[in-house]
């Protein structure tokens, strides 16, 4: 063969190699993007991150409705009657037709307990005005004013504390939920960003490849046309060129849905920058870099830092109220009424209210009042499912905690073998370039045939995707570890609130 003939492919194989890194120029309006900057636009405009940020606002929204069913209440009331009737004993009622107007001017504070009761403190104020002559205060103005307390025993005591904390403990699930699909937000950011750097990786080598095959068709058809090489060796190339371009529509295919993907994570309606017709053009490029992974300290990690292990801890935490509130609720009813006050009497408000707060007058009652279930008791049932629920969460946790152990054991057995696969690849891509580079050279001392240095641009073609394939898969085992330890934010160094 001769060097002449042979010297535009041997070319363009070494224009290939020369160019193996460089990104394909773009067709559409295009976006630099940083994995950095994926990351904080997703954290700002996920819909789905932003959906679940509203649920501890949500959380705390039922907790304060919880507190104000316990907050302090203020009223008044009043009341007027009169009483026109006839008297059968006037000389002892001092008139023949009684007439009587009764007043009733009242206040009150008033306010649930928590612990079950309810404390109220009454200021009542009544006139009694009268046509008897045998009144010696008329009008009688009787000022009174009275803390009262009725508090359970028994059933029902603390239940509403109990209550309160299975709230606020939901507010605090609500946080960790959040952190959680902060996590799961950011792993599928950097999922879909480096699949995103594999795809376009692959559609500029499969245009690359296409390019030398084209150019080694052309070269083939001008020595078809001097008789140096048979019609039927095109054959072989024209094949390979139709096998490329229904790749190539699958490589530009594949890109576009990851693109898409990509998109609908950062929001594209919340930056007209990302768009869905704009062509994002990864700046990172997937780097290996040791990395130490200890299964054990991964598994003690993920107890401490893992959101939704939080939130099941948290959830038997509760069941565990709830039990309590329903053992408590198996007692009888046994409830105490207390009340103590101050009144007075005078036909003048003044010296009415002088001589209630001379403490001369007063009263005061203790009261208890019991009830107990004799035949059924529907608290039983209640109790039975609660201490049910409860064995129920506690095997829950321990599936979960066996869950981390399987998802950690998977994570850091993924992050070995990807080292080991990155190691392999970056072999057999080197060998597989010494190769080429031998083949073109022996091409361009007419030693070898077009078609044997193909062959070895391909397996070289190859040896790159599967160098950056292997890269790429070693990048996103160890966001998968992370993220199974629950520690990808912290890793990316991401500030976020942990309850």
């Amino acid at each position: 063969m001769s060097p002449l003939r042979s010297w535009p492919l041997a070319h363009c194989i070494a224009g290939f190699l020369a160019t193996c890194l460089l990104a394909a120029p773009g067709h559409a309006v295009e976006r630099q993007l940083s994995l950095d900057e994926a990351i904080q636009q997703a954290l700002r405009a996920n819909l789905g991150l932003q959906i679940e940020k509203l649920q501890p606002e949500i959380s705390r929204a039922e907790l304060e409705r919880q507190l104000g069913l316990y907050g302090l209440r203020a009223g008044f009331n009043t009341l007027l009657n009169q009483d026109l009737s006839p008297s059968s004993t006037s000389f002892i009622e001092g008139a023949s037709i009684l007439n009587q107007l009764r007043q009733n001017y009242n206040l009150f504070l008033e306010q649930d307990l928590p612990s079950g009761g309810n404390l109220a403190l009454n200021f009542n104020n009544g006139v009694l005005s009268t046509n008897s002559s045998r009144v010696d205060v008329n009008p009688a103005i009787t000022p009174q004013i009275s803390l009262d307390l009725r508090h359970p025993l028994l059933r029902n005591t603390f239940n509403g504390l109990r209550q309160l904390e299975v709230t606020e403990n939901q507010v605090v699930s609500a946080v960790w939920n959040l952190k959680q699909e902060a996590i799961n937000t950011v792993a599928e950011v950097q999922s879909a960003y480096w699949g995103l750097v594999l795809f376009r990786e692959r559609l500029r080598v499969l245009e690359q490849s296409l390019s030398i095959l084209e150019e080694l068709q052309r070269i083939n058809k001008e020595k078809e046309k001097a008789g140096f090489v048979a019609p039927i060796d095109n054959l072989q190339t024209e094949a390979r060129i139709a096998s490329l371009q229904a790749n190539l529509l699958d490589a530009r295919r594949n890109l576009a849905n990851a693109e898409d993907q990509l998109k609908q994570l950062l929001n594209p309606e919340a930056d007209p920058a990302l768009n869905w017709d704009v062509d994002l053009i990864p700046t990172d490029r997937p780097a290996f870099e040791p990395y130490a992974v200890a299964l054990e300290q991964s598994y003690t990690a993920a107890l401490k830092a893992r959101p939704d292990y939080q939130v099941q801890l948290i959830e038997y935490a509760n069941t565990g109220l709830r039990e309590q509130t329903a053992s408590q609720n198996l007692l009888p009813q046994l409830d105490f009424t207390g009340s103590a006050g101050l009144e007075s009497l005078d036909s003048n408000y003044v010296g009415a209210l002088g001589k209630l707060f001379s403490f001369q007058t007063y009263g005061w009652n203790l009261g208890l009042s019991f009830e107990m279930p004799v035949i059924g008791n529907p608290y039983a049932s209640v109790h039975t499912q609660t201490r049910l629920q409860q064995q129920q969460q506690e095997l829950r946790l321990n599936n979960f905690r066996q869950q981390i152990q399987r998802d950690l054991r998977q994570a850091v057995r993924n992050v070995e073998m990807s080292a080991r696969q990155v190691e392999a690849t970056r072999l057999a891509k080197r060998l597989a370039e010494e190769q080429l580079k031998a083949q073109t050279e022996k091409l361009n001392l007419g030693m070898t045939t077009n078609f044997q240095v193909l062959q070895f641009q391909t397996d070289f073609v190859q040896a790159s995707l599967d160098e950056v394939n292997a890269i790429v898969q070693y990048t996103q085992a160890i966001n998968q570890l992370q993220r199974s330890e629950g520690t990808l934010l912290e890793a990316r160094r991401i500030e976020w609130l942990t309850p």
